[in-house]
């Protein structure tokens, strides 16, 4: 490839397919997707919570109604975990259990893929389908949030199916059917009612508002949506119901009755115009390249049924966003799709200064960050520059990095690719989004091979969980915890096997052991009787500190 590159002449990313530009595409999406999905313990939040969970699947838990250590977890319906636990189970033999797992955000992030293209597709023309992807993945606040074992990454591929069933039903009713009930049903089964208050507003309103987009056949096409929706949306419900009568009355409140309910429609931690204001970051470089393009195109591009139809997601999905959800950057992940193609839409009308700075701006933060992730790798193996060698050993003391030739050989190899697609590549809108998502990728690439081990150090549990078995008495009845929190739990269950009795729950637990998670400069009150038997904390973790006492 590189010959390909040096070969004098220049690369024209100007839509038109050809194989080193495929090529290039498809190695960018796996440079972008696959590392961080193994080689590594559960983080916290979502992925020691979610392994937790997966662990009692593989363990006796219901899978109907998944609990995590004991304790019925009702954030989610269980569609990614029964999908993370399966995975976990065929691949026992190849890969660790955490490891299999989090090969569900890839399958499920791979399915976002997918329907961003047919919608691109739909609203656009195939020109549109590559570069809506590569904007989608170059998005700041996805990168981290789609290596992650999380419900939301289910949830975000169910809604891009049914998204992108709306536009195509004008040419494709049966195949738009089939996706969107599909899609429906795949984002209720991960995030509950909230699908349904993101898609059945917008499939109602866009053939009034949007008369381009009406189906060719409507009959044939709302009915297939039910007949794929509905056994999705119905069938786990129903088997909890006769399966285990007591979970479904937990799950039942959090079902039905609220869509009936108003006034129950509005979350009581909700701020408005959070998610007004997160995605002017999450959603970099969408959020501006799609108002670049309103911009550029004015009333002509308002004027065009997809731009006016994007915007209609945009202002339904916010409010319901908005009003019906505790602010949390994993609840932005949505908007990241009609801010992707809108931001694809009007990619090649952008004017030459906007893309130039874009262009730049991308060259230059990567670069940058490049820059300094080679610069502090080194450091730690020549022991110079001595100021990031002491500023990289307060952040972690103690720790040792190891030469290893085949993290170093890839990470070489790549950023000198990068390197020779900006030179051999002339300037254009779309060359802009490719500099900006291959620098990121680059710069992703670089932190899950060389800087892998420093940030696993810093962020896994594993030698604190391996330090509390060892201070674990040989026989004890039951272990008491206060302040545990969910991760801690999950992570307790996995490694351990350890399922506390909270005292926030069981006050009147009478465990000979207890265990205590705080901050380091919380005090309480030990009551009689209590010994001090351990206490530890995760590597560079300054924020949590765990005590075990003994009765």
């Amino acid at each position: 490839m590189s010959s390909l590159l040096s070969s004098g002449k220049d690369l024209r990313f100007d839509g038109q397919p050809t194989p080193l530009k495929t090529f290039l595409f498809v190695l960018i999406c796996l440079g972008w997707l696959l590392p961080g999905l193994t080689g590594h313990t559960p983080w916290k939040y979502d992925e020691a919570v979610s392994q937790g969970i997966v662990h009692g699947l593989l363990h006796g838990s219901s899978w109907l109604a998944p609990d995590l250590a004991g304790i019925p977890y009702l954030s989610h319906p269980p569609l990614f975990y029964w999908v993370a636990a399966l995975l976990a189970k065929s691949l026992s033999s190849v890969l660790p259990d955490h490891d299999a797992a989090r090969l569900a955000s890839g399958l499920f992030m791979l399915l976002s893929f997918l329907g961003l293209a047919i919608g691109a597709n739909s609203l656009f023309g195939a020109r549109a389908s590559r570069a809506t992807i590569l904007i989608f993945i170059g998005s700041v606040g996805l990168v981290i949030r789609a290596h992650e074992m999380s419900a939301h990454l289910a949830w975000l591929a169910g809604i891009s199916w049914a998204l992108a069933a709306i536009p195509w039903s004008r040419t494709r009713p049966t195949g738009a059917g089939l996706l969107g009930g599909l899609g429906l049903g795949m984002a209720f089964l991960s995030q509950g009612l909230l699908a349904l208050g993101l898609v059945l507003p917008l499939l109602i309103l866009t053939p009034l508002l949007i008369p381009s987009y009406r189906p060719a056949h409507p009959l044939r096409y709302l009915s297939l949506w039910l007949m794929t929706a509905l056994p999705a949306v119905a069938a786990w419900p129903v088997l909890l119901y006769f399966q285990d009568p007591h979970a479904f009355a937990r799950w039942w409140p959090l079902l039905a009755p609220p869509l009936f309910q108003p006034a129950r429609w509005i979350d009581p931690e909700a701020l408005p115009a959070y998610y007004l204001g997160v995605i002017t970051w999450f959603a970099w470089p969408a959020t501006p390249l799609a108002l670049a393009g309103l911009w550029s195109n004015g009333r002509r591009g308002l004027a065009t049924p997809a731009t006016r139809w994007l915007l209609l997601c945009l202002l339904l999905w916010l409010p319901v966003l908005g009003y019906g959800t505790t602010p949390r950057e994993s609840n932005a992940l949505p908007l990241l799709l009609p801010l992707s193609l809108l931001a694809a839409g009007g990619i090649d009308q952008l004017k030459r200064g906007a893309s130039a700075a874009l262009d730049w701006f991308g060259t230059l933060t990567f670069g940058l960050l490049t820059g300094i992730l080679w610069l502090g790798w080194v450091a730690q193996l020549a022991g110079q520059p001595a100021a990031v060698v002491q500023w990289l050993d307060r952040q972690l003391p103690g720790f040792q990095t190891q030469f290893h030739w085949t993290q170093f050989t890839l990470s070489l190899t790549i950023t000198v690719l990068w390197l020779l697609t900006i030179l051999h590549s002339r300037p254009s809108p779309r060359r802009a989004v490719i500099n900006w998502t291959v620098g990121m990728t680059v710069s992703w690439i670089l932190l899950m091979t060389l800087w892998l081990p420093y940030v696993e150090a810093s962020r896994s549990y594993a030698p604190m969980m391996q330090a509390l078995q060892r201070a674990l008495p040989a026989h004890f009845n039951c272990i008491e915890s206060s302040g545990l929190g969910e991760p801690q739990r999950g992570l307790l269950y996995y490694y351990l096997n350890l399922r506390t009795q909270a005292l926030e729950r069981e006050p009147h637990a009478r465990c000979t052991l207890w265990l205590v998670q705080s901050r380091p400069e919380d005090s309480f009150v030990v009551p009689a009787g209590w010994n001090l038997r351990w206490s530890g904390a995760r590597n560079g973790d300054r924020g949590e500190r765990f005590q075990l006492f003994e009765r």
